[in-house]
């Protein structure tokens, strides 16, 4: 058992960037998995797509800055060629985002991927806009250029453990919450034999599916039907159980927008430990 100085990082991005958010979160997730235990330091990825919940109090963009900018003590934004969908306020939701995180004092990293479509593939007007914008920012942020996702990969990773060791390294106050280690992990005796079922696949993947009867999960091969609601919401905590304990990293979203995880080492280690 270990406890963490737990800090939220916010994800943000216009549409055009969807490869790349996913690649933030897993390169998240992976520092947590490597890093965690030996700094005491546990580091939660925050996206709207999974991190927010419908609500009718507020604007859509106000409502995520609500949720998540209010929640976040760091902000990872990237851009692409697009600056993305103006609110009341900005020209951009991201945008929004950005300026709220700075006004609450806390720190953004901006990441700008230089593009390499087809000229005719892109808006002339939405680049215009990412150009004014980082002509706006120059002489007050320093930002991150980057090629294609692998390089955006390594240099997030490296820049993340940078950010740690000027800013938390050796912070000694818990932000928010107690992290909560695999070997805290509650399964019940069922889940903990899907668990193993899924190990024992050549396909680390889950997909899920909905249809008109209900949910389809696939974990590796093996499929399950949920008919119910209440069942349902079991599988959902299901996952979110296993993200938390660092089983099961996000792999990509499926074309309905839902998630597709894949198990980590972390997994299998765990299942190894419940069959000795």
């Amino acid at each position: 058992m270990y406890f963490s100085n737990v800090y939220n990082i916010m994800i943000g991005s216009p549409s055009d960037i969807q490869e790349e958010v996913t690649t933030a979160i897993n390169v998240i997730n992976r520092w947590n998995y490597i890093n965690s235990r030996s700094t005491n330091i546990a580091l939660i990825p925050l996206h709207w797509s999974f991190s927010s919940y419908p609500t009718s109090i507020a604007p859509p963009q106000k409502s995520i800055n609500k949720q998540l900018v209010e929640q976040s003590d760091l902000m990872i934004a990237i851009f692409g060629t697009k600056i993305g969908t103006p609110t009341d306020t900005e020209i951009s939701g991201t945008v929004e985002e950005i300026k709220e995180h700075i006004k609450a004092g806390n720190d953004v990293m901006l990441f700008f991927k230089l593009s390499s479509e087809d000229i005719t593939s892109i808006e002339p007007q939405q680049l215009q806009k990412i150009k004014d914008f980082k002509a706006s920012i120059k002489d007050n942020v320093l930002w991150c250029d980057f090629t294609n996702n692998d390089d955006f990969k390594q240099k997030l990773y490296d820049k993340i453990q940078l950010y740690i060791n000027n800013n938390w390294k050796d912070s000694q106050t818990v932000s928010r919450v107690i992290y909560a280690p695999s070997d805290q992990l509650q399964l019940s005796d069922e889940e903990k034999q899907r668990l193993i079922d899924w190990t024992n696949e050549s396909n680390a993947e889950s997909v899920s599916f909905s249809f008109n009867r209900g949910y389809l999960y696939r974990l590796g091969y093996k499929q399950y039907e949920v008919n119910e609601g209440r069942e349902n919401a079991e599988w959902e905590d299901f996952f979110k159980r296993l993200k938390k304990a660092n089983f099961i990293e996000l792999e990509r979203y499926n074309k309905d927008g839902r998630p597709i995880y894949k198990l980590t080492k972390a997994a299998y280690d765990y299942v190894d430990e419940l069959q000795k």
